[in-house]
């Protein structure tokens, strides 16, 4: 059996999961959501818990709530949002809804655009200092690729937000962020990625009888990909019939350079036991990984799992173009919760969790209608929350 009969729907990934699992412990975090009783009572009463519990628990996902607390909106301010890199959607999908944010609420905005590289990120952020910008917001990057221009924006008494970033300091001082998102209650940025990793795991062993032979790629740009890393190993490591069998480390500038589809592929032929593929980031498929691994004629034989859930990966999940699934978030979402971190920030009010959460997303479950961009199971109207929050 392949793992990519990609008709399998959620019943019978349930039951695949019970023979997949039976020697593997739950990939599921301690506080994990239960699984929903929904997803196939038959398939409940042979399974073993662990197997019900990893694959049930990649479908659901661990989802919170928009902040409801109200802060006030200052009028007539300016947001500066520095995009780690525009023809990446993972990238111009949060800025564009920190723009959508801006403008819910009266404020001039501007997406600059960090083309992916150190020199582009620090270049925006200075720029938005020479702006005079109220609020700087930089999507998905850590400070220490530009902690100058940071320093430069504090000096100019300009509130930094760091929407999906991480903080640092110099010489064990302040943080150099004004302030940074915080996605989920109960979980800090290290653990929220770990998360990630975990629901990829559950995934891959659901789709292949527990029997993984993983090649891994990874990210060391962003202190994030060896995070997702550390997850999808320990979501592994009690599963004896599990292994990691080639491993792949991508970066930004492969992407900028268009070498990551002949990585992959010369990757591939280093791993010809490989039945499963975990990819960090979802923005590189469209950048040639998806082509790769078409091209590589081993496509049904791999069950193919990425990260962030944009249309369009949604689409190539569902087309079967060369990913199978994806742990997705809304990064709209993330790019309101820019906003109102701002906001609090400048009313002195400490920054909340955003709610924003996780949902394996594949072609029978979770896949919202041709079209649409991923949606939450429930459904969540975030915007229509922190409208509320913000008095509009």
């Amino acid at each position: 059996m392949t793992p990519r009969t990609k008709a399998r729907g959620a019943l019978s990934a349930l039951l695949l999961a019970s023979l997949a699992l039976a020697s593997c412990s739950s990939a599921t975090a301690e506080n994990e959501p239960a699984a929903d009783s929904s997803a196939g009572s038959s398939a409940s009463a042979s399974a073993t818990p662990a197997g019900t519990d990893a694959l049930a628990a990649a479908y659901e996902g661990t989802v919170g709530v928009p902040p409801v607390d109200a802060v006030p909106v200052p009028e007539d301010l300016m947001v500066w949002i520095v995009s780690c890199g525009q023809s990446q959607v993972t990238c111009s999908t949060p800025s564009q809804a920190a723009a959508d944010a801006a403008e819910a609420i009266g404020w001039q905005n501007s997406v600059c655009d960090g083309q992916l590289n150190p020199n582009g990120w620090a270049n925006c952020i200075r720029q938005g200092v020479a702006a005079d910008a109220d609020v700087i917001l930089v999507m998905g990057q850590d400070c220490s690729s530009f902690q100058g221009p940071l320093e430069e924006a504090r000096t100019a008494g300009i509130t930094t937000v760091g929407v999906g970033a991480n903080d640092c300091d110099i010489d064990g001082g302040e943080p150099l962020y004004t302030g940074i998102t915080q996605k989920l209650e109960g979980l800090d940025n290290e653990q929220w990625w770990n998360k990630i990793g975990e629901l990829q795991a559950a995934w891959l062993m659901g789709q292949t009888d527990g029997n993984v032979k993983l090649l891994e790629v990874t990210f060391a740009d962003a202190r994030f990909g060896p995070w997702i890393s550390d997850g999808l190993n320990a979501g592994l490591a009690d599963c004896d019939s599990c292994e990691v069998v080639g491993t792949l480390q991508l970066s930004n500038q492969d992407a900028a350079s268009g070498a990551m589809g002949q990585k992959l592929s010369t990757a591939l032929l280093q791993a010809p036991d490989a039945n499963a593929i975990a990819v960090p980031l979802d923005g590189w498929f469209m950048a040639g990984l998806s082509q790769a691994i078409v091209s590589s004629q081993r496509s049904d034989d791999l069950a193919v799992i990425g990260t962030f859930g944009q249309r369009s990966n949604l689409d190539l999940i569902a087309s079967g173009q060369g990913q199978d699934a994806s742990v997705a978030f809304s990064l709209e979402w993330d790019g309101w919760a820019g906003m109102d971190a701002a906001l609090r920030l400048l009313a002195d009010q400490p920054i909340v969790p955003s709610g924003v959460g996780l949902q394996v997303v594949d072609a029978t479950t979770n896949m919202p209608a041709d079209g649409e961009s991923f949606a939450y199971d429930p459904e969540i109207d975030f915007r229509q929350s922190y409208l509320e929050a913000w008095g509009k």
